[in-house]
C-alpha cells in the first residue's frame, strides 16, 4: 500500500490562537521576535481597515514580507505551515515563521522570496525555458494532489472551515462539505438562491457535475503572478505563492481556476496550463456557466 502524505485539521496549529509563532523557523535562530502589528502599519504607511487589500510590508534587513489585512486568513499560513511538513521542499513555498491578528485584521510572517514572477519574465523566456517552468509546475501539482485527508473527507479550506475561494466572495459562508456531491449540490443552487419559488427552475447543468470527482488539496489561483522564479536558465521555480484561496475541492477546479485567471484565447491557458495540470474541458464548461450566473467573467 502506498504511504501518501497527510493533512487534516486536528494536525494544524491552533487557529484560535490570537497570536503564534513558529520557534523551530529560520527567523527564530537569529531574531527573538517578529514585528508588532502596529510597526507592519507604521511601515505601510498606516494602512487600516478602509485598505482592502494592503499590500504586503518586506522587512529587507529580516528577511521577511507580512501579508495582512481584513481578507486575510489564518487557514493561508496554516496551509503553509503544513505544506512545507508534509512536502518539504516538493513544493516550494514561503516559509511561514507566525501570525498575528490585531484590530480586525490578520498578519501572516513569511520567508521573503527573493525573484521574479513568472508574469515578469514569461515574455523574455525561451521556449525551452518555458518548458522547463512546466514541467517543475507539473511536479509541484502532482505532489499537492498525493496528498491526502483523512478518512473524514470534506470541500472547504485547510482548517475545514468554509471554502475561501474568491469566486464566492459575495456569497455567504458556506462549507465544508462532507462529499463532492454536496458542493454540487450547493453550487447549482446557488444561481436560483434569490429567486422566489415560482420562478425557480430545473438546472440543466447539475447533472453534469460530477459527483464522482476525487477530493483534492488545491492552491487555486495558480497563475503566473504566483509564481517565483530565478533569473537562470534554465528558471528554478523558487516558491508558489498566495495560499488564500487554497483548501480541498473537487479534482477539476485547479484547472478551471487556472483558466479562469488567464485569457481566454492566450497562449498561457491554451498551450501551457495543460502541460502542468490535465485538462479537463467539460468540467471548464459547466464551471464558467456557474460563475458567470454569479456575476464573474
Amino acid at each position: 500500500m502506498l504511504d501518501y502524505p497527510r493533512i487534516y485539521p486536528s494536525m494544524l496549529p491552533d487557529g484560535a490562537n490570537a497570536e503564534m509563532d513558529f520557534r523551530d523557523t529560520s527567523f527564530f535562530k537569529v531574531n527573538d521576535q517578529l514585528p508588532t502589528p502596529a510597526q507592519v502599519r507604521a511601515m505601510s504607511n498606516g494602512a487600516d481597515e478602509t485598505h482592502v487589500h494592503p499590500p504586503p510590508v518586506i522587512f529587507e534587513d529580516l528577511n521577511l514580507l507580512v501579508k495582512f489585512g481584513q481578507y486575510v486568513y489564518i487557514a493561508e499560513a496554516q496551509c503553509l505551515w503544513a505544506i512545507r511538513r508534509v512536502l518539504h521542499d516538493e513544493v516550494p513555498v514561503p516559509e511561514v515563521f507566525g501570525w498575528r491578528v490585531d484590530d480586525g485584521m490578520v498578519f501572516i510572517y513569511m520567508e521573503l522570496i527573493r525573484g521574479d514572477t513568472l508574469k515578469d519574465r514569461w515574455n523574455s523566456l525561451s521556449v525551452a525555458d518555458r518548458a522547463a517552468v512546466c514541467d517543475q509546475l507539473k511536479r509541484i501539482v502532482t505532489s499537492l494532489r498525493r496528498v491526502k485527508q483523512d478518512t473524514d473527507q470534506f470541500i472547504g479550506s485547510i482548517n475545514r472551515q468554509p471554502l475561501l475561494d474568491t469566486v464566492f466572495d459575495y456569497q455567504l459562508p458556506a462549507g465544508p462539505f462532507t462529499s463532492a456531491r454536496l458542493f454540487h449540490d450547493w453550487l447549482s443552487w446557488l444561481p436560483q438562491s434569490g429567486l422566489p419559488d415560482d420562478l425557480r427552475y430545473n438546472d440543466p447543468y447539475r447533472s453534469l457535475l460530477p459527483d464522482e470527482a476525487e477530493i483534492t488539496l488545491t492552491h487555486g489561483d495558480l497563475h503566473r503572478g504566483n509564481i517565483i522564479i530565478s533569473n537562470t536558465s534554465p528558471p528554478e521555480v523558487l516558491a508558489v505563492i498566495d495560499w488564500g484561496q487554497a483548501g480541498w475541492y473537487p479534482d477539476y477546479w485547479e484547472y478551471c481556476k487556472a483558466c479562469y485567471t488567464s485569457h481566454y484565447g492566450g497562449e498561457w491557458r491554451i498551450r501551457w496550463i495543460p502541460e502542468f495540470i490535465s485538462p479537463r474541458p467539460d468540467e471548464n464548461e459547466v464551471f464558467v456557466e456557474y460563475i458567470m450566473q454569479l456575476g464573474g467573467f
